[in-house]
């Protein structure tokens, strides 16, 4: 009995080694080219983006002034035009998303999306006189575009700028 044990964990080792050695490595083909490590270089020719800084703002694009003599709130509701934009200077969508990610502030339509859209927008209005506004908050990021050159460097810097609108907004001030 004690033989046939040795002779079966014998066997065992030698088909676990040899099982693994005779199996040929194998390369894997379907890796994700778009991920590129930090130390790789992008293809010569073509174009990489930088991220530097960013600026955001607000643009006024309605006002209207209205007044309520009543003590119970009043409701007041306008279509309001508003500007939403995702544009770049220069380079095309694969700059303005390497531009919108460095921001780390999500554009609120696609790339290339530069029209006005009307939205109804409802103020509650309070006893007195207000100012009603609504409009758009923007994103300014600017960076640098770099065209990649034999060996592996980057030439012809160049300043490129994303301007995009990320939010509507509406407000209103006492007079």
């Amino acid at each position: 009995m004690g033989f046939s044990k040795y002779f079966l964990s014998i066997s065992l080792c030698l088909l676990f080694v040899f099982s693994f050695s005779s199996v040929p490595a194998k390369a894997n083909f379907n890796a994700d080219l778009g991920a590129i490590t930090p130390l790789a270089c992008p293809e010569v020719g073509t174009y990489t983006t930088s991220y530097k800084s960013k600026t955001t703002s607000r643009k006024t694009e309605f006002t209207h002034l209205a007044s309520n003599s009543s003590s119970s709130p009043d409701s007041v509701t306008r279509s309001v035009s508003i500007t939403h934009s995702a544009t770049v200077n220069l380079g095309g969508e694969a700059t303005f998303k390497a531009l919108v990610a460095g921001a780390k502030i999500n554009a609120n339509v696609g790339y290339g999306y530069n029209k006005t859209k009307t939205l109804s927008t409802t103020w509650s209005v309070p006893k007195g006189r207000w100012k009603l506004t609504a409009g758009s908050s923007w994103v300014k990021s600017t960076g640098t575009r770099y065209k990649v050159v034999p060996p592996c460097n980057l030439s012809n810097a160049t300043t490129v700028t994303a301007n995009y609108t990320y939010a509507t907004w509406s407000d209103k001030i006492q007079q």
